[in-house]
């Protein structure tokens, strides 16, 4: 009899926990229940500085081929992806321009796909290596009016910005972003742009 009430006592137990776990699962998505997840920057980072240093082609180097080479920017742009539905969406895609002083300097797009739970933020890591002889034909072509406009020379910006990025002495911008979000067969895509300091 005793062992009897136990059984009991442990399947009542059981159930209770079946019911209360399928309670806390989450629901399927649908065109009147999906919400736009959020994208929100918040912080930059240089995770690898190499100071500011540029030979062009007509200095030997001690090894390797002459060329027109300079040191890289690196920066790492941390996103918040936020969640506001009860059931997980995946982010396949992310794109966003880095712009320096209000000049659009190069276009990131990670394909790292991340799932985020329902009701929960993620972080998301991005990298972007800057290059000087991109970024000097980036402000040639597309910033050559504003550098006119205010009387700057290409070069000085690309000196400025490679030797102060460590102190985010000026602002860095994302522009344009989006990131793509998948449930159940259903997508949406979120607009996103920020100013770091």
């Amino acid at each position: 009899m005793k062992t009897k009430s136990i059984v009991a006592i442990l399947f009542g137990v059981a159930a209770a926990f079946l019911i209360a776990g399928c309670a806390g699962h989450s629901t399927k998505a649908s065109e009147a229940s999906y919400k736009t997840p959020e994208v929100i920057l918040s912080h930059a980072e240089v995770p690898s500085y190499f100071g500011m240093w540029f030979y062009d082609a007509k200095v030997q180097p001690v090894r390797g081929k002459p060329g027109n080479n300079g040191s890289p920017l690196i920066y790492a742009f941390i996103f918040n992806i936020k969640n506001p539905n009860d059931f997980p969406v995946l982010m396949d895609n992310l794109r966003f321009t880095v712009a320096l002083e209000g000049f659009d300097l190069s276009t990131v797009n990670s394909q790292e796909q991340t799932w985020v739970p329902g009701g929960k933020t993620t972080q998301l890591r991005v990298p972007c290596v800057l290059g000087m002889a991109e970024a000097s034909g980036a402000l040639m072509l597309a910033g050559g009016y504003k550098l006119k406009e205010k009387n700057l020379k290409a070069w000085d910006l690309i000196e400025k910005w490679w030797t102060a990025a460590p102190d985010f002495s000026f602002p860095i911008e994302v522009r344009d972003g989006s990131a793509v979000f998948k449930a159940d067969g259903l997508t949406k895509v979120a607009a996103f742009k920020a100013k770091y300091p």
